[in-house]
């Protein structure tokens, strides 16, 4: 005869902890390329040799960086304020491309000229720099992506340079790169217009590294082009990491200081906050024998 007796109840899992949510998957299907996650994981590299510029320890200074688009220049310039003023600075922010004031969203009182004239706004960046000069004044100045004022300039008076250094100001200059060779035709079109700072640098960025690939892969083209060599006695050469939480801390519109520590609202999740962490910690490192070129 078939067993009619009921099924046992079940007993609730003793384990489970009270009033806690399970996790349930939204269900959404991946429909991505399928990859073999082991080819993924980042290669394992030495850090990149750690240069050291000329000593501006003291001096007021004019801090540029240029380059094209999407090459890390905003990224690099708050981390350059953020470090400024966390040790004590108050250096002149400046977003010198009118159209796209991507600097001015992260900082109060960025400076920003007033008309997107060419020309009005060469006179307005020649204004600053005269400001700073006679101010003995710091600052930093995003010039935007594919700038034309500074090699305007630069065109006009042979030896800016030089000019600003003999005022007493030491202008610094940050070459933002990709993998591209021509991301190094801004540096290229400011060296023949004659503004070669003491103090410069190319700047690899390690965010244009695909998964999977190592900076000397991925640089390797642009290293290797004329371009570079012609470049590359006169500047030093700087890493900057890859940021892996990029996107959580530009949702946020928060500092990176910020976004590491919490005191953002909604905070990073633990992995995007120790992402944070890292990278802070890579750039000190990476920028170590610059650090008297931070204002």
């Amino acid at each position: 005869m078939p067993d009619d007796k009921p099924e046992p109840a079940l007993t609730p899992n003793p384990f489970k902890a009270a009033g806690a949510t399970p996790y349930r998957a939204n269900g959404a299907r991946f429909t991505g390329r399928t990859a073999d996650i082991p080819s993924l994981a980042p290669a394992q590299e030495l850090e990149p040799e750690i240069q050291r510029g000329i000593d501006l320890t003291g001096r007021a200074k004019i801090i540029f960086a240029a380059g094209r688009g999407k090459t890390g220049k905003t990224t690099l310039l708050r981390w350059l304020t953020e470090t400024s003023i966390l040790n004590g600075g108050a250096p002149i922010l400046a977003d010198v491309d009118p159209s796209n004031a991507t600097f001015s969203a992260y900082f109060a009182d960025v400076a920003r000229p007033d008309t997107d004239n060419p020309a009005g706004v060469a006179a307005w960046l020649q204004e600053l720099i005269e400001h700073c000069i006679g101010e003995r004044q710091s600052a930093l100045v995003d010039l935007g992506g594919g700038d034309t004022t500074l090699r305007s300039l630069a065109a006009e008076m042979p030896g800016l340079a030089m000019h600003i250094e003999a005022a007493g100001m030491a202008p610094v200059l940050f070459h933002l790169i990709g993998t591209q060779p021509e991301d190094l035709t801004p540096a290229l079109t400011l060296a023949s217009r004659g503004f070669t700072p003491k103090a410069q640098a190319l700047v690899f960025n390690e965010y244009a590294v695909e998964a999977g690939s190592t900076r000397g892969r991925a640089f390797s083209r642009l290293i290797a082009s004329a371009a570079y060599g012609q470049l590359a006695q006169a500047c030093l050469k700087l890493w900057m990491p890859r940021l892996h939480a990029a996107e959580a801390v530009e949702a946020r519109r928060c500092g990176f200081a910020a976004a590491r520590d919490g005191a953002v609202d909604p905070p990073l999740g633990v992995f995007d906050a120790a992402r944070v962490r890292v990278w802070l910690e890579a750039m000190d490192r990476r920028f170590a024998g610059v650090r008297s070129w931070i204002p």
